[in-house]
């Protein structure tokens, strides 16, 4: 059941990934077929192979075990028992969906410091794995920013960060000037 449930949210979750990647740009150039949407379709293409691949297994795992005495259990408890599985999609939709109006940095800090809590067991949240994650998670995405928008020339969206019709220069605040 366990693997039913992780197939169908990671299915759903490719799915939209495959619908999404319609609205990536083509610019003039490609060669052989191969355009800004061909490695966006392959992962989600294969994202969406292996889900149904996990679900013909869970089924068929199911089947095996129909004839012997086996607990059942609810949606509800493999949900909670996949916990991690299910937060991570949900962080990562939530990421993409507020990433142009929020903006790219603060989407990212959020995104990087909630998917550590997530993936850190319970027993194991201190207060020293909350200012570690947060100090990886400012760390990380001011970086990839600086990295991306410097070096790579890729604009990212700067969201609730656009000051005064201009892009808040990371780059000054790094050199604290």
């Amino acid at each position: 059941m366990k693997d039913l449930v992780t197939g169908i949210v990671a299915g759903a979750f490719s799915a939209f990934y495959l619908v999404q990647t319609s609205s990536v740009k083509i610019f003039g150039g490609a060669t052989a077929g191969v355009t800004a949407q061909t490695i966006p379709r392959l992962w989600g293409g294969a994202l969406l192979l292996l889900s149904i691949i996990l679900i013909l297994r869970s089924l068929l795992a199911m089947r095996r075990a129909k004839g012997r005495e086996e607990q059942k259990m609810g949606l509800v408890a493999a949900l909670k028992e996949r916990r991690e599985v299910v937060c991570t999609f949900v962080l990562l939709i939530l990421y993409a969906v507020l990433m142009k109006p929020v903006g790219f940095i603060i989407m990212s800090m959020l995104y990087v410091y909630l998917q550590v809590w997530v993936l850190t067991p319970p027993e194991k949240r201190t207060k020293r794995m909350h200012t570690v994650a947060g100090g990886l998670a400012v760390f990380f995405s001011v970086g990839l920013y600086f990295v991306f928008t410097k070096y790579l020339m890729v604009m990212l969206p700067p969201g609730i960060l656009k000051c005064g019709g201009h892009i808040m220069d990371l780059s000054l605040l790094l050199q604290g000037t």
